[in-house]
């Protein structure tokens, strides 16, 4: 696992660019969803998220656990010091999947304790954690762990709530699957997917 002092620290000031960058990226990712952005929003937020002053490696390697992190955040810290240089240090997901995550890592990490982590994400509507075992060659009961581990947590997030972590099912909106609680899906505009279209 990385080392503290192997880990670039941002400035409150880069922090703050960061955070903008990440709220424009999620506005126009929102308004594209439902249709609604047009070019000039779609060029200046591009234009801004191009403008952020910060250097690429200390931006990329240093530690972005989530502001909306909570009691998770000192277990979320943990995780994200697992995933090496190069690789972006943050979660991919939304709040609801937090407790999944620390899990996870609770159940990997008294298997191998050095275990690594490469990214943690959504995509197609469930939770994605992709790690490696530390041993170069580890054996197969260990990957066998490994494979078991990240099967219940996907199947897991695939009834839970990305948002909110209430029991969710999945639901879209212009080709794009979340999984979803009524109410979270509804303030969003997503629908349910109707059962054999995805």
């Amino acid at each position: 696992m990385s080392e503290h002092h192997d880990i670039p620290e941002l400035t409150p000031a880069e922090q703050i660019r960061v955070r903008a960058m990440v709220s424009d990226m999620t506005e126009v990712a929102s308004g594209l969803r439902a249709g609604t952005a047009a070019a000039e929003d779609v060029e200046g937020a591009v234009a801004r998220i191009m403008s952020v002053d910060v250097d690429r490696h200390t931006m990329l390697n240093a530690l972005h656990v989530p502001a909306d992190a909570g009691p998770f955040a000192p277990a979320l810290e943990t995780i994200l010091r697992r995933i090496p240089d190069g690789w972006g240090r943050w979660i991919g997901h939304d709040a609801g999947w937090y407790p999944i995550v620390v899990a996870i890592d609770q159940r990997l990490s008294a298997i191998d304790p050095e275990y690594v982590v490469h990214q943690i994400k959504e995509k197609f509507g469930t939770l994605r954690y992709y790690c490696a075992p530390s041993a170069e060659e580890p054996g197969p009961s260990v990957l066998d762990a490994f494979r078991a581990i990240i099967g219940d947590a996907e199947r897991a997030s695939a009834i839970t709530c990305e948002r909110c972590g209430e029991p969710g099912v999945l639901h879209e909106i212009r080709y794009l699957v979340k999984t979803l609680c009524a109410a979270c899906a509804d303030s969003l505009g997503y629908m349910p997917v109707q059962q054999g279209t995805t």
